[in-house]
């Protein structure tokens, strides 16, 4: 359990920098400034985040019920 959060929040922070860090950059090439490319990066980039974490706990989840039912059927058939 602690390794599939360790392993969210490094996913989740390598995601927020390459997006972040691409973002500003095209949008610094795109409009030239600096400060409006700095800002939309770190939105984009917790957005990203965000939906990397959301997507790897929705699948965690769904990974544990799946096995919880394959487990109750299976005791079931050995009785």
């Amino acid at each position: 359990m602690l390794a599939r959060i360790v392993g969210t929040v490094i996913l989740s922070t390598i995601v927020f920098i390459v997006v972040s860090l691409l973002v500003s950059l095209g949008v610094l090439w795109w409009t030239g400034d600096l400060s409006r490319g700095g800002l939309i990066g770190v939105i984009c980039g917790v957005v990203a985040a965000f939906t990397v974490s959301a997507v790897s706990t929705a699948i965690g989840r769904s990974g544990e019920h799946s096995g919880e039912e394959h487990d109750r059927s299976g005791g079931g058939r050995d009785r």
